[in-house]
């Protein structure tokens, strides 16, 4: 492996944001790769992530969909949480315009 690669490996894995819903914080955000326009992620919980899993879940169900019409609701109520993701690292609070929180697969973008 290229000394390029290994240093955006670890820049990677170094990079993380707490969600925060208000002064609440939902769990950590893990950056594994960039697929602009997205930034993939694991997520870790916190004690707050269960008020907010079912319309998480309920996004998820109507992404694996593909979002018939009926379904798109979550993704309006989940806009509407003004989460913030405030880095780890310091730097610029971002305001994701879609984010989707889950066990397997979560993501965001700006």
């Amino acid at each position: 492996m290229s000394v390029w690669r290994r240093t955006q490996r670890k820049k990677q894995h170094q990079t993380a944001w707490q969600v925060k819903h208000g002064a609440a914080l939902v769990g950590t955000l893990f950056l594994l790769e960039i697929d602009q326009p997205w930034f993939k992620c694991r997520f870790e919980p916190s004690s707050e992530w269960d008020s907010l899993r079912t319309l998480f879940e309920a996004q998820e169900e109507a992404r694996a969909m593909n979002f018939p019409e009926e379904m798109v609701w979550p993704i309006a109520a989940i806009r509407d949480l003004d989460l913030e993701l405030h880095p780890l690292q310091g730097g610029e609070i971002i305001r994701p315009m879609m984010i989707y929180l889950g066990k397997e697969k979560s993501s965001f973008r700006y």
